[in-house]
């Protein structure tokens, strides 16, 4: 008995000792990691890999982060980092005579393998192209929450061949050309929305953030091409799809210890459920009862109709039973296509308008090509062919001058021990790293763009051999190969109608200084660059107040 008690005595003691011990061995493991990852960077940079100076061996690459950033403000997005460490590569790479083709980074305890920015057209084309590598298991974690790993991103490489086959004949030009009356009647409420924010009297109106509209438009649009669905975010928003979407976009981010944390919560797993079944409740019963549907064969198709038409093809059984396997899968697509063709179209849009409008010169030269292509009447003449999108040469170049400065997409591969990068005969390793084909940082390359913080759409429209003509794979807004944002097309059709129905009735200026008058904030607005306009957050990001923006009819 006296033991037993002498034993009870002790027991915090060896709870604590048993914990103490765990913590040493965890904290050893840890530390272990650490060296090993900074030892491995040394020995690259060693053997004459691109490593950035300087790299400590304490803190590998953070501090160099951390000066990449000084300057900027606390809210702008990282991406910034990227574009002052690829326009200042001279100063990190002293030995260097020109930019390197890749990058490596040392962000332990933040990535517990070496993250890799690919630089150069040539090593994109070999990772997405070429020799196609598998995505990075980091974008899957980031849109987790969204999609639940069912999507075209989180698919390897297999399941994607099946379900792009699928999709693509959704997202082709030609059914995208037979939306496009649909498309239009989304464009013209936009307009119509624009036209009451804007004065009397060709006076500028009140200050509104115009990136609110381009969500509702894009948002709309996405619903009627994938699902023909009209929930009508413009006139009668924010409706329930729209704000649980919203809501599960603010946890798409970057894997670190912060977000780990953050998923391991149940407050977060509790607004997850919740919004992700506010999502299914509705869109499942549509989804099954429009399957059903016997559609008029000279109507206009949907992503999900084409694809079930695929579906029944592979199998050549009209009437084959579709598993609510399927339909979780399908599910998972349509969150995909809502969360990329809403909000990144929507910033591109954004980013469109705002460089459009701080260009006379460019502002002149779009309106006289609607003139001379479209005539007086733009949503006339596209409704009746709609096929005259594919003359507003410059109105497109506009659109890819824009994402080449403000690209908002990326891609992440998984390195390998059997994928190497060979360029000008150097051959670069991958094994176990994250590689960012990052097209911030290929088209900000002044070796590959003339004037390359310009804004030229000309050099997309000028012949191979002009000066100014993007060299071969070095656009990547939309990535490149098998695997490219298969929403591209729509993308840039939603763009080009935009700008085909409101450039022609509309001046615009933007106001962060009267922005901040309203929201009684005292400071000066930020800026980057010189400029109030900059993207800003994690992940997929948004812009700077939501672009504040004043209207009037010309």
């Amino acid at each position: 008995m006296a033991a037993l008690c002498l034993l009870g005595s002790n027991v915090p003691s060896l709870i604590f000792k048993s914990l103490a011990a765990l913590a040493t061995i965890w904290v050893g493991q840890v530390l272990y990691q650490g060296l090993t990852a900074r030892i491995r960077i040394r020995t690259m940079a060693a053997r004459g890999m691109p490593v950035p100076k300087p790299h400590s061996l304490f803190l590998g690459h953070l501090p160099l982060m951390k000066k990449l950033r000084e300057g900027l403000p606390k809210d702008a997005h990282d991406t910034y980092a990227q574009r002052r460490l690829i326009s200042n590569w001279a100063e990190y790479f002293p030995n260097l005579e020109k930019c390197p083709p890749l990058i490596y980074l040392d962000l332990w305890p933040f990535l517990s393998y070496p993250l890799i920015y690919a630089t150069s057209p040539e090593a994109c084309y070999q990772m997405t192209q070429e020799k196609a590598q598998p995505r990075h298991g980091m974008f899957t974690w980031a849109i987790y929450p969204v999609t639940g790993g069912k999507d075209l991103i989180s698919m390897d490489i297999p399941d994607h061949r099946v379900w792009r086959a699928r999709l693509n004949p959704g997202f082709s030009s030609r059914n995208l050309a037979s939306q496009v009356p649909l498309m239009i009647e989304e464009v013209d409420t936009f307009v119509q929305q624009l036209r009451g924010k804007a004065g009397k009297n060709h006076e500028y109106g009140e200050i509104f953030p115009l990136y609110e509209r381009t969500v509702n438009l894009t948002f709309d649009i996405i619903m009627r091409t994938a699902i023909d669905l009209r929930v009508n975010e413009q006139l009668a928003g924010p409706g329930p799809i729209l704000k649980a979407m919203r809501q599960l976009i603010t946890h798409v981010k970057a894997e670190n210890l912060k977000s780990r944390l953050e998923r391991m919560m149940p407050a977060y797993k509790k607004d997850v459920a919740r919004n992700e079944s506010t999502i299914r409740d509705i869109l499942l019963p549509h989804l099954k009862s429009h399957l059903g549907k016997d559609t008029d064969p000279n109507s206009p198709k949907t992503v999900i109709d084409l694809a079930l038409k695929e579906l029944k093809n592979e199998s050549r059984n009209a009437n084959v039973q579709l598993e609510e396997s399927f339909f979780d899968v399908v599910l998972s697509h349509l969150k995909l296509f809502i969360l990329a063709g809403h909000d990144t179209t929507a910033q591109a849009m954004c980013w469109v308008f705002y460089e459009l409008y701080s260009k006379p010169e460019v502002l002149k030269n779009i309106r006289a090509e609607l003139d001379d292509v479209l005539g007086p009447d733009s949503k006339l003449a596209l409704s009746q062919q709609p096929h005259k999108l594919n003359s507003l040469q410059y109105t497109t170049a506009i659109i890819k001058e824009t994402l080449r400065l403000h690209p908002l997409g990326a891609t992440h591969r998984r390195g390998s021990p059997e994928f190497n990068i060979v360029y000008e005969g150097t051959v670069y390793p991958t094994s176990n790293a994250l590689i960012n084909t990052s097209p911030t940082a290929i088209h900000l390359r002044s070796d590959l763009w003339p004037r390359v913080n310009e804004f030229i759409p000309e050099r997309f429209i000028v012949p191979e051999g002009h000066v100014l003509h993007p060299m071969k794979n070095a656009w990547r807004a939309f990535e490149l190969g098998n695997t490219r944002c298969i929403g591209e097309e729509l993308a840039m059709m939603e763009m080009k109608l935009v700008l085909a129905l409101a450039v022609r009735d509309f001046d615009m200026e933007f106001d962060w200084v009267g922005w901040n008058k309203l929201q009684n904030r005292t400071p000066p607005p930020d800026m980057v660059d010189g400029q109030y306009m900059y993207r800003v957050g994690n992940g997929i990001g948004t812009v700077k107040d939501k672009l504040p923006t004043r209207i009037r009819i010309r």
